[in-house]
This record gives C-alpha cells, sequence and structure tokens, in this order.
C-alpha cells in the first residue's frame, strides 16, 4: 500500500542485501590475503569471518572508546563504498577495536563545507513512500538484521527521517517504466555493489524497454567510485555515438581489494565472477 509501506526504499531497492553480499566478499578476500595486504586477516576466509561476528558480539555488550557498535556498522558500510583505500581502511580499523584500541578518526571536512546531506532525504522522501510509523522502523532493523545481517541495520535507518518528512512531491512519476526512449539505455553496475544491488541492476534492466548492463565484475558502489578504464571507454563511446556495449560483456576495476598493483580493467566479455551471488527472494 503506497500510503503505508511495508519496507523503506532502500529494503525495497534491496540495498541491504548488496551490502550484506560485499560484506561477504570482503572478508573471503581478506582472509585469503597475509595481513600485511590485509590488517584483518585471520588466515583464512572462515577464519576472518569467525573473527568478525566475534568483534560484532564484542561490540554490542561494550563500545571501545567511543566506538560502538553502531558506529562501527555505519562506518564498515561506508568504507565498502571504496574498494581503494576504503577497503584496506576498514581493515585497519577492524584490527584496531579488535585489540581494543580506538582507529583513526577520518579526516574532517574542510571548514565551511557544505555536505547536503538532506538533499537526498528531500528527494527519496517525497518521491518514494516510506514507513510514517516510527514504531515500524524498530520492526524492520530486527527484519534486515536477519536477512542481511549486521549492515542491514544501518539500511534501516538510513529513511527513518521520512517518517517525519513534511513534504510529498505533487507530481512524482510513479511508472508504466517500459515506455520506449528515444535512445537506448546503458546500465552499468559492479556485481558486488554495496548500495545498489547487482540483482536490482538485472531487474530494472529487464523492466525497461531497451536498455543493455555492463556488468563490473567488481565491488563498491558504482563504476565512478571504483574506476575501470574499461567501463570508461565504454561509457565515452555510448556518450559520444550511442553505441552500446556487446550484450554480455563485462569489466574489471582498475584497482581490485587488497591489491599491491592495478589490473588496467581489462574487459573480459562474457564472462562474470566466479562466485557472483545467487539471486535472493525480495520481500516487499
Amino acid at each position: 500500500m503506497d500510503s503505508e509501506p511495508r519496507l523503506t526504499t532502500s529494503l525495497r531497492m534491496g540495498s541491504d542485501l548488496g551490502s550484506a553480499d560485499t560484506l561477504e566478499q570482503f572478508l573471503k578476500l581478506c582472509g585469503q590475503a597475509p595481513t600485511a595486504g590485509c590488517a584483518f586477516s585471520a588466515g583464512s576466509p572462515e577464519a576472518t569471518r569467525a573473527k568478525f561476528n566475534e568483534l560484532m558480539k564484542r561490540l554490542r555488550r561494550s563500545p571501545v572508546g567511543a566506538w560502538t557498535y553502531a558506529r562501527t556498522v555505519s562506518d564498515l558500510r561506508q568504507q565498502l563504498y571504496f574498494v581503494d583505500p576504503g577497503w584496506s581502511e576498514a581493515a585497519e580499523m577492524l584490527q584496531a577495536l579488535w585489540e581494543g584500541r580506538t582507529p583513526p578518526a577520518a579526516p574532517a571536512p574542510p571548514p565551511g563545507t557544505y555536505p547536503g546531506t538532506e538533499q537526498e532525504a528531500a528527494v527519496v522522501c517525497s518521491e518514494s513512500p516510506n514507513p510514517r510509523v516510527l514504531s515500524r522502523y524498530a520492526e524492520l532493523d530486527a527484519f534486515s538484521a536477519a536477512r542481511a545481517g549486521d549492515l542491514g541495520r544501518r539500511w534501516v535507518w538510513d529513511y527513518e527521517w521520512c517518517a517525519q518528512w513534511p513534504a510529498t512531491a505533487a507530481d512524482r512519476y510513479t511508472g508504466p517504466f517500459d515506455r520506449p526512449t528515444a535512445h537506448p539505455i546503458l546500465v552499468v553496475n559492479p556485481v558486488y555493489d554495496t548500495a545498489t544491488s547487482y540483482q536490482a541492476a538485472e531487474a530494472m534492466t529487464s523492466q525497461l524497454a531497451d536498455a543493455r548492463l555492463l556488468t563490473l565484475q567488481g565491488y563498491g558502489h558504482t563504476a565512478l567510485l571504483n574506476p575501470s578504464t574499461c567501463v570508461n571507454e565504454h561509457a565515452v563511446r555510448y556518450f559520444t555515438t550511442g553505441a552500446l556495449p556487446p550484450a554480455g560483456d563485462t569489466c574489471r576495476q582498475d584497482t581490485p581489494p587488497f591489491a599491491a598493483e592495478p589490473t588496467g580493467g581489462i574487459a573480459a566479455g562474457g564472462g562474470g565472477l566466479a562466485d557472483a551471488p545467487a539471486a535472493r527472494p525480495r520481500v516487499g
């Protein structure tokens, strides 16, 4: 029901599921790396996942200085957006907390910098339906934690302010979304995206009248924040000539996680990551 939806915008998009898949890859690849490459590595993916779970239990019981469980989850989600250097910084943060040390604080923005945080809320809360009853968010916290783990909780509270947002867009577009467009649409999405899941990109591409999905075999949020020379070449070609990549074409990121040297983002037609996430059931 549009007036009182069961889920928030982010949960309908599967952002919590995208974060859960990305976190699993972070722990797997960290566990495969030596501690010189990933500070939080416990020597294997399984041991590193167990170490992470134990750290989360510790933080729920008692914070490390000002680092509560909630702050750690929130910062970790943000760091996973950026493979380089975010993933290495995330590993160092987790290792410091594991050892009972306070991680270094993130650099403060320059004086007078305006982050524009409420701009996203103005769009999401006024154009997309979200629960208006505050108690619903506590229920969704448990729901998303059950289906997506620790990072799922962060996505629930991302749009809690929509419950009391005072404005609603007067002329928001609600579909249909399969109307023919003047030109084909190019969609680009990493396989493991922390915010916009790959499954959601596949679903959106299939619903549009004429669109093609270019798969970025990589991690983090968007190809803009995690550069790929291959994606850039396709994007420039698309914007200058209208040419789409061949169907099924894929690209790689220039700098993979925990890597000493960049790969150059070489394209790999028709392939995919060996352990790409299986489609998850959608709820809501």
